[in-house]
């Protein structure tokens, strides 16, 4: 495989999207030279109406970001950015060579023909001599049959190799033919012991296999439709990532029923604080709920963004940038400057 250069340059608040004509692949993510914000940037790719986040950069802490991720030809894709930091994405694109290299291989043998009507007599001896031709060929023994084509009824007249064949030598071979021909009762002789072997056979194998009792057959099947179910449980586990806005991130673990939570509403919740590194820095998961009023300003902002939309029973995880938290002051003692926060969440009640 060759492959050629890749690159794209992706300013804050602008898409990239296109209709893939020749494959290439995804190796590298990395934030500008010049760090306009020290917030979290994330790359955003939309493959045919499917929105991934492909990797976060976050300045100071992870500036660049290895992928490894090949776009087909033919999907419609859009690259964009949450965050105020312009991101550079790089990669190859990936050609086929195969038929590249077939059509050089046939050049190759067109060029390796020799017409010998151009050659004078004695170039052709001296290439004889060297070993270099094939002498039966000018002799036209080693030609094909391509002649033979071309042959007609004037030229049978003149070979030997065609000739009228009489009566006697007819009748011959019709006696021949007829000794070689086995008889009705030799075919069907022939048929049942060709049946018979392979009965033979069919019952070895059954006799080789031990057939599987009722009891295994039914255990085997459960075993499968709880694999079966312990996949679907899986996959519907599996959390949907969503944009909320302002860098603000929310996993959906569960959708919850009922309503969606609007602003000015009142909402109680249970939840989890922690920094990136996993310190927990504040909590409520039982008793009494925690109740503000939705995009009232009683909460930081990541949560006004977060919350929004979410149903009762619902369970997010939340990725607020410090911009949406506690900015550039932090919370001290547990929330240090331009941290930032990953909240797991549950709505209680919704009033």
């Amino acid at each position: 495989m060759y492959r050629g250069f890749w690159g794209l340059t992706i300013v804050p608040g602008k898409t990239y999207s296109q209709n893939v004509d020749m494959p290439f692949r995804l190796s590298n993510a990395a934030l500008d030279a010049t760090i306009k914000s020290n917030t979290r940037t994330s790359v955003m790719l939309t493959v045919d109406d499917k929105s991934f986040v492909l990797c976060s950069l976050t300045p100071g802490s992870i500036e660049q970001q290895t992928v490894d991720i090949t776009l087909s030809e033919g999907e419609n894709i859009t690259f964009e950015t949450t965050g105020d930091n312009i991101v550079h994405l790089t990669g190859n694109f990936v050609y086929d060579m195969d038929e590249d290299s077939s059509e050089d291989e046939d050049d190759e043998d067109d060029e390796d023909e020799i017409d010998l009507n151009d050659i004078s007599p004695e170039e052709l001896k001296e290439m004889v001599e060297e070993g270099l031709i094939d002498p039966r060929i000018l002799m036209g023994e080693g030609e094909s049959d391509e002649e033979d084509l071309d042959y007609d009824s004037e030229d049978a007249d003149a070979d030997d190799r065609i000739r009228e064949v009489t009566d006697e030598e007819e009748a011959e071979l019709v006696a021949e033919v007829e000794e070689e021909k086995p008889s009705a009762k030799e075919v069907k002789i022939k048929k049942q012991a060709e049946k018979k072997r392979k009965a033979e056979q069919e019952t070895q194998k059954e006799a080789a296999s031990p057939k599987k009792s009722k009891q295994a057959e039914k255990a085997e099947k459960r075993a499968q439709k709880e694999a079966e179910k312990k996949a679907e449980k899986k996959a519907e586990a599996k959390p949907k990532t969503k944009d909320c806005g302002s860098g603000v991130m929310a996993d959906i673990i569960k959708e919850g029923d009922g309503p969606a939570a609007k602003n000015g509403q009142r909402v109680g919740m249970y939840y989890i604080g922690k920094l990136t590194n996993g310190k927990v820095f504040d909590k409520n998961t039982g008793g009494k709920p925690f109740w503000f009023r939705l995009g009232g300003g009683e909460v930081i902002r990541g949560w006004d963004k977060g919350i929004l939309g979410m149903k009762k029973g619902g369970e997010r995880r939340l990725t607020i940038p410090s911009n949406m938290a506690y900015g550039k002051r932090g919370a001290p003692p547990d929330i240090p400057p331009n941290a930032t926060l990953v909240f797991d969440i549950r709505m209680v009640e919704i009033k």
